[in-house]
């Protein structure tokens, strides 16, 4: 199997898979925050047209919805690796490129501080949002461009 050990592949696998799971936490944390703060400033200001910018997690969010698939990507290749599905010339390739797209998500994470994102939110009482207002109104889970 190349200079590639099964090993390797179950802790690139587990990488993934903690990857995405930390991803998929900080959309929805974002998501909820960017929510409410979009209604709050669609109510100040009288219109639905919120610049990317004003929205707490907006960019950020983005940023992480854009490499998504590239860990899904990564998942597929070295389940396919582990299951032994990939020809014996092409295993480093196609480790190679799952671990990029890993690195690639990973250092997203970082530099959009979901970590800090995802603990402040553990952390935070229910009743207080993000940006530590308090939060008195019930927001739905309407998406906003």
């Amino acid at each position: 199997m190349s200079d590639v050990t099964t090993q390797d592949i179950d802790d690139a696998l587990e990488r993934a898979q903690s990857l995405k799971a930390n991803a998929e936490e900080f959309m929805d944390i974002a998501d909820d925050i960017n929510n409410a703060a979009c209604i709050r400033m669609e109510d100040e200001r009288g219109t639905r047209k919120i610049p990317l910018d004003d929205i707490p997690l907006g960019e950020e969010a983005l940023r992480v919805k854009e490499d998504m698939p590239g860990v899904d990507t990564a998942i597929q290749i070295l389940e396919d690796l582990a299951e032994g599905k990939i020809p014996t010339t092409e295993v480093s390739e196609k480790f190679q490129e799952a671990m990029e797209d890993l690195d690639t998500l990973d250092s997203t994470l970082q530099d959009v501080g979901a970590e800090d994102v995802i603990k402040a939110s553990q952390s935070s009482d229910d009743d207080y949002d993000f940006q530590g207002d308090q939060d008195d109104e019930t927001y739905d889970d309407e998406e906003y461009d």
